[in-house]
């Protein structure tokens, strides 16, 4: 306390005894005033806010594709710097669960996974779970991708075909989700289990009737072998009733909680690269041509095209994107518990939150 406070409290002592009480009430709360004044000024500052991690890295589902152009348009385009967060790289991934490992690990800030396997991921890993902050594909790219000849048509046309993917696959695994829902429940799939990298080759060679997996990742797969689309059906999960959401930016919800202003930032960034992403495919191809000279522009133009089908859905154009439907969002959630029956069904405020969402106007088409 200074020494004219003291002063002034020895006064108001004085005043005191003459009576003059108005005087001391006076004098006394402005010497109190004044040394809390200068108590704090002294003091260490108590829960002052902790500086956020503004650079980041994202770590995508898979090899760098098409797919993936939002992401490096907004890199490109400065809109992660805009934002304030400096993204220091963009690296691919090996499938959904290598992602979530990755990011629950802390090895990354952010990570794209699919909706599906995030909530089981969350499940089985309590203690560290992820968060979804925006959903990119609004459908699931979940499939059964067949040879026309087969005849497969709807799920009930399965029943003892060969499909080649063993469990552990993410279709396999799946596949009582969009039997269901097609009322096909009792149908026997001849699933063959075989190495991913010998999906394509046998579908080609007739040794099975289809290939279970991702529409944005099997089809383009097909193409590279020689098949044109007419030779091709799809059987996609969101035509036969098993609606859910696909691929989201994730993180955890530690890093969320202590850096909101940074996931605000990466989010904002990546909805206006989606947003240009939509409207000038072949530019944001051509930027990922330049980044991978390599890089097969006819089959990446049908990747891109495929994955655009799941992001521009008819309720994004009508709503916006991230615009989650909680009847959907339940249903993901219901289905994936019950497909992996799963030890604990999370609630949808644990998977998904609009928080670090930009303004709707910003996310309408």
């Amino acid at each position: 306390m200074f020494a004219s406070d003291l002063n002034a409290i020895q006064y108001s002592s004085k005043a005191s005894k003459s009576g003059s009480i108005n005087d001391f009430g006076r004098i006394g709360r402005r010497a109190l005033m004044l040394g809390m004044v200068a108590l704090l000024a002294s003091a260490p500052l108590v829960g002052s806010a902790r500086a956020e991690t503004k650079n980041v890295k994202i770590m995508m589902d898979w090899i760098i594709q098409g797919t993936h152009a939002p992401f490096f348009i907004a890199e490109k385009k400065g809109y992660f710097k805009d934002a304030g967060v400096t993204v220091d790289t963009i690296d691919a991934g090996k499938g959904a669960t290598n992602v979530a490992v990755s990011v629950a690990g802390g090895a990354y800030q952010f990570g794209w996974v699919d909706l599906p396997s995030m909530i089981r991921f969350n499940s089985m890993n309590p203690t560290s779970p992820l968060i979804a902050v925006y959903i990119s594909f609004d459908d699931t790219a979940l499939a059964v991708i067949t040879r026309a000849d087969a005849g497969i048509k709807k799920p009930s046309d399965l029943e003892g075909k060969k499909i080649a993917g063993g469990p552990g696959t993410a279709v396999h695994d799946t596949i009582s989700i969009m039997l269901k829902a097609a009322k096909a429940d009792n149908v026997k799939v001849d699933w063959v289990n075989v190495q991913p990298q010998l999906f394509g080759p046998m579908l080609k060679r007739g040794e099975v009737a289809g290939t279970g997996g991702f529409t944005n990742s099997n089809i383009p797969a097909a193409l590279e072998l020689g098949f044109t689309m007419s030779e091709l059906s799809v059987l996609k999960y969101s035509d036969f009733g098993a609606d859910m959401y696909g691929l989201t930016l994730v993180t955890t919800k530690k890093f969320a909680d202590e850096n909101p202003e940074t996931v605000k930032g990466v989010v904002a960034g990546l909805n206006k690269g989606t947003k240009d992403t939509i409207a000038n495919p072949d530019a944001a191809l051509a930027l990922l041509k330049d980044r991978d000279p390599m890089m097969k522009l006819d089959i990446e133009k049908v990747r891109l095209g495929l994955a655009l089908e799941l992001t521009k859905t008819k309720h994004v154009v009508d709503h916006g994107l991230s615009v989650v439907d909680p009847k959907k969002l339940q249903f993901t959630i219901d289905a994936i518990a019950d497909a992996y029956n799963l030890p604990t069904k999370p609630d949808a405020a644990s998977v998904y939150t609009e928080k670090f969402l930009p303004p709707l106007a910003d996310r309408k088409l």
